[in-house]
């Protein structure tokens, strides 16, 4: 298997709360959501991640299944990283931490994996500390992109989730190519949009990328902003929506090295996949082309 796009971040078991009702043990996670998003573009991902021994049994072969090397799969003494995920009706995200599995360290990477032409990093809960995103961007030889959702997240006692931006943020982002920010982390830097963008770029990626979720994106290249409009959907299920948009950024670029045009991409590929709940309804190249 010829790996060429590599997934880092815990897989999860989630309960999502949604207004149309629940739906529990819920395999999630970045290597779930980018990983499978990638698979379905006709990548052969890589996975690096951490499990406890309390994963259910059906769900590891389930990635091999759909396409995905396991070698930087590691199962651990401790428990798989658990969230409860609740939706109000416009979206907003209220998030509860059950569980946490260790920390991704940079000597679980897999060698074979840094030939990959593209890195999706996205942490769900501060388990890639930045020596281990520094490996993928310092010794890896393709584009490294950063979505440092769980680097915001702070766990509280209750298990409820505090955001706040970390003091040691800019060593993350030094040696990235692409940084994509969601909405609910944009609450943090209490900024304008464009200033914030400015801040991001100014740590060194080339490309800033901000998801609004209805509102679509915006993306910083080259000096210029550009506002992109989001697909008209009834979503069912936004978990994973920012992990597919991602994963379809990444996979348009690796082919386009065209930020403007792979962000219209990943919008359409979060658009389609929301119209599904949990890791199913994952669209096609051929599907995300006709919706643009």
């Amino acid at each position: 298997m010829q790996i060429d796009t590599v997934v880092a971040g815990h897989i999860t078991v989630d309960v999502n709360v949604l207004p149309h009702g629940i739906v529990e043990n819920v395999l999630g996670g970045t290597p779930t959501y980018a990983g499978f998003a990638l698979t379905t573009l006709g990548h052969e991902p890589g996975v690096v991640s951490k499990i406890g021994k309390d994963f259910p049994e059906h769900f590891p072969p389930l990635f091999s299944k759909f396409g995905l090397n396991t070698e930087g799969l590691l199962i651990t003494s401790h428990n798989t990283t658990k969230f409860e995920n609740t939706y109000s009706e416009d979206g907003e995200r209220e998030q509860v931490c059950k569980e946490v599995s260790p920390p991704i360290k940079p000597e679980d990477i897999p060698q074979v994996y840094l030939d990959a032409r593209g890195f999706y990093i996205s942490p769900v809960m501060s388990e890639l500390p930045p020596e281990t995103v520094s490996k993928f961007s310092e010794e890896g030889k393709g584009i490294t992109m950063l979505d440092p959702q769980g680097i915001f997240r702070e766990l509280k006692d209750s298990g409820k989730i505090q955001l706040r931006k970390p003091d040691n943020f800019e060593e993350y982002l030094k040696n990235v190519d692409v940084i994509k920010v969601g909405r609910d982390e944009l609450k943090i830097f209490d900024k304008s949009t464009e200033e914030i963008m400015k801040e991001l770029v100014e740590m060194g990626p080339k490309i800033a990328i901000l998801t609004l979720g209805a509102e679509g994106c915006k993306v910083s290249s080259n000096g210029e902003i550009t506002e992109i409009k989001s697909l008209d959907v009834e979503a069912e299920d936004l978990t994973g929506a920012g992990d597919v948009f991602g994963a379809a950024f990444l996979s348009h670029y690796l082919e386009t090295r065209d930020p403007i045009d792979s962000a219209k991409f990943a919008n359409a590929a979060a658009g389609l996949k929301v119209k599904y709940k949990g890791p199913t309804g994952f669209p096609s190249e051929k599907e995300i082309k006709d919706a643009l």
